[in-house]
């Protein structure tokens, strides 16, 4: 079953998103809805406007070059058969050699042991835009379990892992499973940044990636600029993610300030 492409969405293409749209509707459909998942976009098997756009910033973060003269660097380097009527062509062969190449380089990016956590400030602020959910008013300090927006059994700060329906747990024990899982998000965040960073800009980036994904920020003009230590650049990459389903969302935008504000401390 081949790739959806949306009506209309090949009009007007300039030519990275065009060299990206053909590597997209060349994959295998497995592939293609990996490649969907590990940019945490919905719909499988589909792509419009929303995807294409975020796999054209989610390859520039890579640092893959999606122009003609690129594809045909691309293809060059690794034999694919670019002479001919073939120059330039993005086929099956090409298309599933760029994903292999760009999980490649996602592995590049493994998370590693780390000593170091969020701070006060960040844990505060992933606190206040997670929420504490479904408090007990006949039990002061107690949560109970709920079924989240994709029916998961979650508690406490969006807790999922073990959490069963009916449980309950104290407001401090949700504050230690918030922390567990944030050190997850710690050690990505020390895998993936390569430049030195105060407790403000690392607490900021384990915020953001809590939010939107390791995978997110793994292939994010944000990572980049921080890794080139352009950090002003990068604090303004913050803003860029406040969208979701192509809207922009008061609260994603009110929390890419406060990381951003973090960052920037």
């Amino acid at each position: 079953m081949p790739v959806t492409v949306l009506p209309g969405l090949e009009d007007g293409l300039g030519e990275e998103e065009r060299n990206a749209l053909e590597i997209l509707v060349n994959l295998r459909l497995e592939d293609f809805n990996h490649l969907k998942q590990i940019m945490e976009l919905d719909v499988p098997g589909v792509v419009g406007r929303t995807t294409l756009a975020c796999f054209v910033k989610f390859c520039d973060g890579l640092g893959y070059d999606l122009s003609d003269a690129g594809v045909n660097t691309f293809k060059d380097t690794h034999r694919l058969g670019n002479t001919g009527v073939l120059r330039g062509v993005i086929g099956p062969q090409t298309a599933a050699c760029y994903y292999d190449e760009i999980l490649a380089s996602l592995e590049d990016f493994a998370p590693v042991e780390s000593e170091r956590e969020i701070g006060a400030e960040g844990l505060a602020l992933v606190k206040e835009f997670e929420g504490l959910h479904r408090k007990i008013l006949e039990q002061p300090g107690r949560v109970r379990a709920y079924l989240d927006a994709v029916n998961v059994p979650t508690i406490g700060y969006g807790h999922t892992r073990g959490v069963t329906m009916n449980q309950v747990i104290t407001f401090e024990e949700a504050e230690d499973l918030l922390k567990a899982d944030l050190k997850e998000f710690s050690r990505a965040v020390s895998g993936l940044v390569k430049a030195p960073l105060s407790e403000g800009q690392f607490s900021a980036l384990v915020s953001f990636a809590f939010n939107v994904g390791a995978g997110a920020l793994a292939a994010s003009t944000l990572l980049k600029r921080v890794n080139e230590k352009r950090f002003p650049e990068a604090a303004n990459e913050f803003l860029r993610w406040r969208f979701a389903g192509g809207q922009e969302l008061p609260g994603l935008l009110r929390r890419r300030r406060a990381e951003k504000a973090l960052f920037s401390s």
